[in-house]
């Protein structure tokens, strides 16, 4: 007798030639803002801008005519819309390979995941603008009023569910379908150590002042949280263990460095754009890809685990409205 997951794996096998329509609307989205944004830094003569005052004065010679104005308008937008972009690509890719993608099977899931990825967001925002001296990232370049914190909102909503969404799409091409073992259970003492050292790496950031804190900011809340996901019966990474799964886990971390990659190089050359401070790395702060030091891209494959193990979390006032997870091989 064919399991569910056989099923939903020829049914993806079978599908996945279709490409629906949320495939290419994202695709357009992405590479029509990619061409203007390059038509930006060719008007403007300029490169990837890596402080305020020089934004500013950009800023004051703004771009003239009809094409130079609508670059100038991607250019300062380039992540919110490049983010959007790439979830209603993610849809499009996962209908093709499911037949229908979370957004459309579950969407009071993916739409409370997405509202409470802001929140989730701004949490490490705080953290950096308001415990570590001097903040580890600042923004430049951002519009004042109304338009900032539409941007915010938007660019914010898409964080949790593209990287979820990524390491769907990795789950279900089967990557890493042979990541299991046999069975094995921890101890309820090693859960609580778990939760106390997830306490106490998030205790170090909040308390220290210091960005090296962020060694520890980036799986925090994984060791902290997911003990209490499993005690109260939600999805962990816990139980998927001790029932032999990693694949969830992993399909997480690919997702958090996919979006890592594609999160560093639409800030890179955009007008509102963040840009990072690690005097603590040395000389290794300048070995970069394209902002972000080098050894800091390994920060987003916990960090997409992270997102996960929270969100489980965060949803616990809502469950009744937002669908549950249909099982094992389902990160959103």
């Amino acid at each position: 007798m064919k399991t569910l997951e056989s099923v939903s794996t020829l049914h993806a096998t079978r599908l996945g030639h279709r490409w629906p329509a949320t495939f290419w609307i994202g695709l357009a989205i992405i590479l029509l803002a990619e061409f203007l944004l390059l038509v930006d830094v060719q008007l403007s003569h300029r490169g990837a801008i890596e402080t305020q005052a020089a934004m500013e004065a950009l800023a004051a010679n703004p771009p003239q005519g009809p094409l130079g104005i609508v670059a100038r308008w991607v250019a300062i937008y380039m992540t919110p819309i490049a983010w959007l972009g790439f979830v209603v690509l993610l849809d499009g890719v996962l209908t093709a390979q499911s037949g229908a993608s979370p957004v459309r099977l579950r969407p009071n899931h993916f739409a409370i995941c997405a509202l409470l990825s802001v929140p989730i967001w701004c949490l490490f925002d705080c953290i950096n603008f308001y415990c570590f001296k001097p903040p580890a990232w600042t923004y430049i370049g951002v519009p004042s009023g109304v338009a900032r914190y539409a941007g915010y909102a938007v660019a914010f909503a898409a964080i949790v569910p593209g990287m979820l969404m990524s390491g769907q799409v990795f789950l279900n091409l089967g990557w890493f379908d042979r990541a299991r073992s046999e069975r094995w259970h921890l101890p309820r003492w090693a859960k609580g150590i778990v939760l106390l050292i997830g306490a106490a790496m998030l205790a170090y950031p909040l308390l220290s002042g210091d960005s090296r804190a962020n060694y520890t900011l980036w799986a925090s809340l994984v060791f902290l949280l997911d003990p209490i996901n499993l005690f109260l019966g939600r999805p962990s990474v816990i139980r998927d263990w001790q029932a032999g799964w990693y694949g969830r886990t992993l399909a997480a971390f690919a997702g958090g460095l996919l979006c890592g990659l594609l999160w560093e190089f639409w800030n890179y050359w955009a007008m509102s754009k963040w840009i990072y401070h690690l005097p603590f790395l040395g000389s290794a702060e300048n070995i970069r890809y394209f902002q972000m030091p080098l050894v800091g891209l390994i920060g987003f494959i916990p960090f997409g685990l992270e997102c996960w193990v929270m969100w489980q979390f965060l949803r616990i006032p809502f469950d009744g409205l937002a669908e549950p997870l249909p099982g094992e091989r389902t990160l959103v």
